[in-house]
């Protein structure tokens, strides 16, 4: 399994290059500002065939250049619980983005929701609903490997806000002590902001200080 991984636009987010194994299949996650050339080159270094766009969920900072790669001809994945921030991707909190201008809107293709299994070659993402900083929040785990991106769940050293519009705290609470209770310590995460490549052990006492 590769994940690789770069940090882009106003709120440094992480987007990521997830595959198989060099030469296979692959999904651009969460494709941030400015994200495009550095995805490129990745796929070009690793020869590999991406195959579709999954968002971890519908912030801004995480879906800005949906469009960029779903006029190349990739489908866009996305929890149906934020698929109407697609559409018309907006800042949903202008003085934390600095009023960036209008960004394209795209129709996502599949709409993700508790239980589904997206495929990548040989690997297979169980797609957890964790709901609390959005609505539409998912971790995608690969078990066999012991890997997870979670999105803005948590982070190395905290959790995702839930001050934003439609977001909830008390969701929040129930999600991270889902992850913790369902998901082994010892696996992989890759969140959407801040140091990748942590253990959920690791995270974890962080975490907890916010429930």
């Amino acid at each position: 399994m590769i994940i690789r991984g770069g940090t882009f636009g106003p709120v440094a987010t992480n987007t990521y290059v997830v595959a198989d194994a060099p030469g296979g299949q692959a999904m651009i996650i969460d494709p941030a500002a400015g994200s495009e050339l550095w995805v490129r080159d990745t796929l070009t270094r690793l020869e590999l065939t991406a195959v579709r766009v999954l968002d971890t969920h519908g912030h801004w900072d995480h879906i800005v250049e949906n469009h960029v790669w779903a006029a190349k001809g990739l489908p866009v994945w996305v929890s149906s619980g934020d698929a109407d921030w697609l559409a018309a991707p907006a800042p949903f909190n202008p003085a934390l983005f600095g009023n960036p201008p209008p960004t394209p809107g795209v129709a996502p293709e599949r709409l993700l929701d508790e239980g589904d299994i997206v495929e990548l070659g040989a690997l297979r993402f169980q797609m957890l609903a964790t709901p609390g900083h959005s609505p539409g929040c998912m971790v995608a785990y690969e078990a066999s490997q012991g890997r997870a991106i979670v999105g803005d769940l948590v982070f190395a050293q905290g959790i995702g806000r839930t001050d934003f519009p439609r977001s909830d705290p008390h969701a929040m609470v129930n999600s991270l002590e889902r992850i913790f209770r369902d998901i082994p310590s010892e696996t992989v995460i890759y969140p959407g902001h801040g140091p990748w490549d942590v253990t959920l052990g690791s995270a974890e006492p962080y975490a907890r200080m916010f429930l």
